[in-house]
């Protein structure tokens, strides 16, 4: 029996100060990888429920089961218009600024020529929830405004500190996925769907407030455009690396094939 506890089959360790409910995704994210034919060696991830101010990044060597890493991310400006340090509303729409949750595929490596930091565009996986991670300009990158106890706000990407990306390329990102928490209406079912399990949700009294399903956003809450975009604009390719399609008769998202690699594609 022994030889069926493969690293395949190896569920991810309970996480200090991880959810039970964002723990079970983070699982249900390497269970729809694997599906999909990939076994990343690391899974990262972003619960942006959270505070910014908290360590809320972990990165687990899907190998070891071991936490690697635990530290500060950026959410986007636009999903905390109040200035909170908490990410209320979440958006798959370039130029909301906001942070889209859902499934990634770290993707290349490319180096930027302002401050020669290596930095790793995104494939979003999940239709609907983030697959115009591309065509945003969502990247995974080091900046200035995140530092031990604190995270400014992004564009949209999920940053880092210049020496937490350091240890992420050291730890390898060839092969890693990027999981990213947020209260958004489907996506429990979503991932559940591509595990093949059972969708897991918090518990809400009956008073509170239903997830946001299309966030409320306008060019007079934030900008109509992305200048993160225009930015990194010479390190970038606009054209997407996704394709995919949806079935009319379907609400729920399909998981899209990033080009050159081995994603399947589901219905």
């Amino acid at each position: 029996m022994a030889i069926l506890a493969t690293s395949a089959q190896a569920k991810i360790p309970r996480v200090d100060g991880m959810s039970r409910v964002t723990h079970a995704h983070a699982q249900q994210a390497l269970d729809c990888s694997r599906r999909l034919g990939r076994d990343p060696g690391l899974l990262i991830v972003a619960d942006m429920r959270l505070p910014s101010s908290d360590k809320r990044l972990w990165a687990i060597d899907t190998r070891t089961n071991e936490v690697v890493l635990r530290t500060e991310v950026a959410h986007g400006r636009g999903s905390d218009p109040d200035q909170s340090g908490r990410a209320s509303v979440f958006s798959n729409t370039p130029g909301s600024l906001m942070t889209s949750v859902g499934l990634y595929a770290v993707a290349e490596a490319y180096v930027n020529t302002k401050d020669g930091s290596t930095r790793r565009r995104l494939d979003g996986l999940m239709v609907g929830f983030n697959d115009n991670a591309r065509e945003r300009a969502v990247v995974l990158h080091p900046s200035n405004y995140v530092r031990t106890g604190w995270a400014g706000r992004s564009e949209g990407c999920p940053a880092v500190s210049y020496a937490v990306m350091d240890q992420l390329n050291a730890y390898g990102l060839d092969n890693a996925i990027l999981w990213i928490e947020g209260d958004v209406e489907g996506l429990s079912e979503a991932i559940a769907e591509c595990s093949g399990s059972k969708a897991r949700h918090r518990f809400r009294w009956p008073w509170q407030p239903k997830l946001p399903s299309k966030p409320q956003w306008s060019p007079d809450s934030t900008e109509a455009f992305n200048p993160y975009f225009q930015v990194e604009a010479e390190n970038f390719c606009p054209t997407p690396d996704l394709t995919y399609t949806v079935s009319w008769w379907q609400r729920a998202p399909i998981f899209a094939q990033a080009v050159g690699q081995r994603w399947t594609l589901r219905y």
